[in-house]
């Protein structure tokens, strides 16, 4: 006899196979397989809350860094994202920061985002200063990245608040054959410090390129579960990145 699928039970130990994926790639064991990657690969698609409202759309994002002596850097984030089976821009967001490089494995940021946002028929705007925490390590078979941000959002049509937001990638060093196609497992969660709960969770997984030095191209999927007042939704996402260095 059939039993009915438990979505948040099934999220939950999507979330966990991830969790131990990245806990493995830090501890730098080898127990961590391809058929263990491809697994966590596999439960992300499926993952999702099938009573939630469901959408479709895209998010596009361009990182600049540049490189300006041996240990500060500046960095810039900019995005553009879509909703509404991809038929409606509603998000927009550019800004820019300083880097130093504490280690060879930590560095600290500290910046400002300006976001265009469209929750309905008009556009409003909302001003984000932030500093983050980012961690970046190779191991034997994975790259691993951990960034924690700390935003401070301020509007003009709402109260403003601090929201802590945190980061995990984990990349494969090993491509596919001789494609040059890394694959790469996300998660991210964003928490209102104001109101006490969290606002959204991205689960994702994708391929990242590096055509040559100083240029990575990533193409991926990405679910994207938030809040909207007390309900809950979900969004299957398109992503694209360019990551230029300099």
């Amino acid at each position: 006899m059939m039993t009915s699928l438990d979505p948040t039970k099934f999220r939950t130990e999507t979330i966990q196979v991830f969790f131990d994926a990245v806990l493995t790639a830090s501890l730098g064991s080898n127990n961590l397989t391809w058929k263990d990657f491809c697994l966590a690969v596999c439960l992300i698609l499926p993952a999702t809350d099938l009573r939630a409202e469901r959408d479709a759309g895209s998010s596009h994002n361009l990182l600049l860094k540049a490189q300006m002596n041996d240990d500060w850097f500046f960095i810039s984030r900019s995005n553009l994202a879509t909703r509404d089976d991809f038929g409606q821009l509603f998000l927009g967001f550019t800004g820019g920061g300083l880097g130093y490089q504490l280690t060879d494995d930590w560095s600290i940021r500290f910046g400002y985002r300006h976001v265009w946002f469209r929750p309905q028929s008009d556009w409003l705007e909302e001003d984000r200063l932030f500093l983050e925490a980012y961690y970046a390590n190779s191991f034997e078979d994975f790259r691993l990245s951990s960034r924690s941000r700390v935003e401070y959002r301020l509007f003009d049509y709402r109260e403003d608040y601090l929201r802590f937001r945190n980061e995990f990638v984990l990349e494969s060093t090993t491509p596919f054959g001789d494609t040059g196609f890394h694959p790469y497992l996300e998660e991210e969660f964003f928490y209102n410090t104001r109101d006490k709960e969290f606002e959204a969770n991205w689960l994702g997984a994708g391929l990242a390129w590096r055509p040559r030095d100083g240029l990575k191209l990533k193409l991926g999927y990405r679910w994207n579960y938030f809040r909207v007042g007390d309900e809950w939704r979900s969004r299957d996402v398109l992503v694209t990145g360019v990551n230029l260095f300099f």
